[in-house]
C-alpha cells in the first residue's frame, strides 16, 4: 500500500482577515465546527460501545472484531491471489 503523503502547506496569512474582529469571528466559526465534529465523534463512539455491549452476550465479540479486522485487510489487498498464497505459506508458522 503506498504511503500517504502529507498535504502541501500553503502560506495563507495573506488570505486571513487583518481586522481582529473578523479574524476572531473566523476562528470562532472554525472552533465551533471542530467542536461539533468532536462531539459527534464521541456520540458515535458511545453508540458503538453500546452496540458491542448489546451483542456481547450473543456473540464472541473479541473473535468477531479480529475477523472484521482481517476482512478489512483482505478487502484492501490489491493482489488477492498472492495474498492467499502468503497466508497459506504462513499458516503453519503462525501460532
Amino acid at each position: 500500500m503506498p504511503k500517504k503523503t502529507a498535504p502541501k502547506q500553503y502560506n495563507v496569512t495573506h488570505l486571513q482577515p487583518d481586522e481582529i474582529n473578523a479574524l476572531r469571528a473566523l476562528v470562532n466559526e472554525f472552533v465551533e465546527k471542530v467542536n461539533n465534529i468532536d462531539n459527534e465523534l464521541e456520540l458515535l463512539r458511545q453508540d458503538r460501545k453500546e452496540v458491542i455491549e448489546e451483542y456481547s452476550d450473543k456473540l464472541d465479540m473479541k473473535t468477531l472484531q479480529a475477523a472484521l479486522r482481517v476482512a478489512k485487510i483482505q478487502k484492501e489487498v490489491a493482489h488477492r491471489d498472492t495474498f492467499d498464497l502468503f497466508m497459506e505459506a504462513l499458516d503453519p508458522t503462525v501460532s
